[in-house]
């Protein structure tokens, strides 16, 4: 490029200094018939004068040579064309730098519009080819589009905290600054406007969590807690010499530990679900897989409790999704202990894996009731279809739950029977820890019932998109 641009320099001065010479020719003989006719010199003087002009011109024009009168234009433009590159350079480095943040990153014009957005910016917005639309429709938080307009009347930064809402919630931070000076602004250039967002859901749940867990830990453990020093002071007393009494009081005491242990427990594990429930797993995971290991660790359980589970594939279609291996493995675990624990004596346990939407309750009696995502609540969601979806289904036949229950069954530390959850030795944890790990895979937990005719906890996931 740099020599065909050289030689084209050279052409345009060849071609100027032929058209200066060939004026040069016609004003000397202008002059010299000017002369002619008005008798102020000999015609033969004059036409030997202009001759004599024009080989002088001859002459210096083969003496100049093109690249002689191109070299001064020619370092003009290079010197043009390097700063034009260097600022080149420069540009493409801020925007690799902006692909390449973790961040997002807006960059908007006078109007809002969007100019500019990196990977990790379509990414909150859940969007692709944000550039041309405007800010308002792109991110539809208002607090942040007015921060975005005072910035560019006051030509001064702001910061505003936000809250997204969606299928987890999530608290962001916008920064918002001006990115032309007074001086650039002055010399005809655009306004225009950079946001900045950092996403402080992280520091929010560790916050919330440390507040959480000191209330609930303080809250539930205080009854076994209670109980054990009482016990403890019981037998330095009066049952110090009773053996008996020691091995009843003993035997107490370590299921009141049991209890403290597996509520400690559970609660760090929903803990560690909540922390990191805005992120989306990234593994591929084979549900049919997943729910075959669950039974075959739980056969133990199952043989002591006298239950039985039945495994049911409803398709031959795959049944992968984009998830964590072992958050799948322990929600789907859960279920089957509640199952066994609260679906009749003994339990009778199906667990479906298939596609679509998951086999309703079927039977005589009462209405079965329903709470939490139906599978096209969860297509709508996602923008799926629901054949799309892969679900598990967790059934037993057990005495059923009522319908005040069931929106809150979710709930950390609801139980529907406290005698019979304690007894069992349950948390109150277990259903909340499913619903964590399903909202972290931005699927769907619905859970429906029918008295006397059993529950059935269906959780939904989107399928692995090569397997659509």
């Amino acid at each position: 490029m740099q020599e065909n641009l050289a030689t084209l320099i050279r052409n345009t001065a060849a071609q100027v200094r032929a058209r200066d010479f060939a004026w040069a020719v016609g004003i000397s003989g202008g002059v010299g018939v000017a002369v002619l006719l008005s008798g102020l010199g000999d015609w033969r003087l004059v036409i030997l004068t202009w001759f004599f002009f024009l080989a002088l011109l001859a002459i210096r024009f083969r003496l100049s040579s093109g690249r002689v009168w191109a070299a001064p234009v020619q370092r003009i433009v290079e010197t043009e064309l390097s700063a034009q590159e260097a600022e080149l350079t420069t540009l493409r480095m801020a925007r690799d730098v902006a692909e390449a943040l973790p961040e997002p990153l807006f960059i908007l014009d006078a109007t809002g519009v969007v100019e500019h957005a990196n990977p990790a910016a379509e990414k909150l917005v859940g969007a692709k080819e944000i550039t041309g639309r405007h800010f308002a429709a792109v991110l539809r938080t208002p607090s942040v589009y007015e921060a975005v307009e005072a910035v560019l009347l006051s030509n001064d930064p702001a910061t505003v905290e936000f809250t997204m809402m969606g299928a987890v919630e999530r608290s962001c931070r916008a920064y918002v600054a001006p990115i032309e000076s007074g001086a650039e602004l002055s010399a005809g250039r655009q306004q225009r406007a950079l946001v900045f967002i950092r996403d402080l859901t992280s520091e929010r749940r560790v916050e919330q969590m440390r507040a959480d867990f000191i209330a609930s830990a303080s809250h539930e453990l205080r009854t076994p807690l209670a109980s054990v020093i009482g016990f403890i002071e019981t037998l330095r007393g009066h049952a110090k010499s009773d053996p008996e009494a020691q091995e009843k009081f003993l035997a107490i005491m370590q299921s009141q530990a049991e209890r403290m242990q597996r509520l400690v427990s559970d609660l760090m594990s929903l803990s560690r679900i909540e922390l990191n429930e805005h992120v989306p797993p990234k593994d591929i995971v084979d549900v049919a897989d997943v729910a075959t290991d669950v039974i075959e660790s739980l056969s133990p359980l199952f043989e002591r409790a006298g239950a039985i589970v039945d495994l049911i594939k409803d398709t031959d279609e795959a049944t992968k999704i984009v998830g964590d291996h072992d958050e799948i493995f322990q929600a789907v675990q859960n279920l089957l202990d509640n199952a066994v624990k609260y679906g009749g004596d003994p339990a009778m346990i199906k667990l479906r894996v298939g596609r679509g939407a998951a086999p309703a309750l079927t039977g005589e009696g009462d209405p079965g009731y329903r709470a939490g995502d139906a599978a096209a609540q969860v297509a709508a969601r996602t923008g799926t279809r629901v054949d799309d979806l892969v679900y598990v289904q967790i059934r037993d036949f057990g005495p059923g739950i009522e319908r005040a229950d069931l929106p809150r069954l979710t709930e950390r530390f609801y139980r529907v029977n406290i005698e019979r959850s304690l007894k069992s030795g349950g948390t109150g944890l277990g259903l909340a820890i499913v619903k964590h790990i399903i909202n972290r895979h931005q699927g769907g937990f619905q859970i429906e019932s029918r008295l006397a005719g059993g529950t059935a906890f269906n959780c939904y996931f989107l399928v692995a998109a090569k397997n659509l």
